[in-house]
């Protein structure tokens, strides 16, 4: 991935966030215009699928680096004898 895709995830997630913020999904649903709408129902799947991918691959990532130390002399968590 280059810098460029990096800054149009985050410039497209911003939009999405401050949207969602802004208007709630019946008021776009009746806000929206019929192509707006019939885009985001062809595209949303994949999207949807590739964001659910993503996330838990981040997820994954985050759990393991949370996950308590097994070994008690890898433990740092001060009590002690």
């Amino acid at each position: 991935m280059d810098e460029r895709q990096a800054e149009r995830f985050h410039d497209a997630m911003g939009s999405l966030e401050a949207l969602a913020g802004e208007i709630k999904p019946p008021e776009a649903w009746r806000a929206f215009g019929d192509q707006h709408l019939e885009d985001f129902w062809r595209a949303w799947p994949e999207v949807r699928a590739w964001a659910q991918w993503l996330w838990q691959l981040v997820d994954d990532e985050r759990r393991e680096h949370a996950a308590q130390v097994s070994d008690p002399d890898l433990d740092e968590s001060g009590g002690g004898d």
